[in-house]
């Protein structure tokens, strides 16, 4: 599976922001508070949804009550497009 790109849309400290993921390996650093963790938690939560005991609201951005995710990736061949959330 390779991942190619993911568009958050009220995601944590995301308001609307797209990822692009280059083959190979890939490295996300920054300061704390950059967002790292937010877009790890939304690769989480498009592949497995919310996880038990988890609140929707703790992925939305502050202020906001909708949000969501677009994922895509190639895997077998095929590229593959995930959505999740509320638009």
């Amino acid at each position: 599976m390779l991942l190619k790109k993911i568009k958050l849309n009220n995601i944590r400290s995301y308001e609307n922001h797209e990822v692009e993921f280059n083959p190979g390996s890939t490295l996300l650093s920054g300061d704390i508070g950059s967002g790292k963790t937010s877009i790890l938690l939304a690769i989480e939560f498009a592949f497995f949804g919310l996880q038990p005991g988890q609140r929707g609201a703790s992925l939305l951005r502050n202020g906001e009550t909708s949000g969501g995710g677009t994922m895509e990736f190639f895997v077998e061949g095929n590229d593959v497009i995930i959505e999740k959330g509320s638009y």
